[in-house]
C-alpha cells in the first residue's frame, strides 16, 4: 500500500470515528482533515527545472537532431 492510500484509509477510520461517537465530532473530523492534507501532500509531484548555461539558444527535440543526420 502506498503513502497516500495509508493516509486515505486513516482518515477514513477517524471520519467513522466522528460518526459513531457525536460528543466528540469535531475532534475526529479534524484528524481526518489532516489525515486527507497528508495524503494530498503524498499525490504531489516534484517539479524540477533546469536552465541552460547559454540561455540564448534553444535545443532542438531529439528526433530533430537525428532528422537532421
Amino acid at each position: 500500500m502506498d503513502r497516500r492510500t495509508a493516509c486515505l484509509h486513516q482518515a477514513d477510520a477517524f471520519r467513522e470515528k466522528a460518526l459513531a461517537d457525536p460528543e466528540h465530532h469535531d475532534e475526529w473530523i479534524d484528524e481526518a482533515i489532516k489525515w486527507l492534507e497528508r495524503a494530498m501532500e503524498a499525490s504531489c509531484r516534484a517539479v524540477v527545472t533546469i536552465e541552460s548555461e547559454d540561455t540564448g539558444t534553444i535545443a532542438r527535440p531529439a528526433t530533430d537532431r537525428q532528422a537532421l543526420r
